[in-house]
């Protein structure tokens, strides 16, 4: 599973080809972490936008790898 989705996640098909079958991506919908966001200036990476964004990089990815999403 890959939550929350932390800058650099576009790296990690590359980096798990080979070793999943499937993975799941996911916003983590708890909010006790924020304040670890905010001490390091990623408020921008909490986004819907950012999520997307980097949910369908990271799913596009996949599956050219031949990696299943559940």
């Amino acid at each position: 599973m890959i939550a929350p989705m932390l800058p650099g996640a576009e790296s990690l098909p590359e980096i798990l080809a080979g070793k999943v079958d499937f993975v799941i991506v996911d916003r983590m919908n708890y909010h006790y972490a924020d304040w670890v966001y905010r001490k390091y200036g990623l408020d921008d990476k909490m986004t819907d936008g950012y999520f997307n964004l980097t949910e369908r990089t990271l799913s596009s990815t996949f599956a050219k790898l031949g990696i299943g999403r559940q």
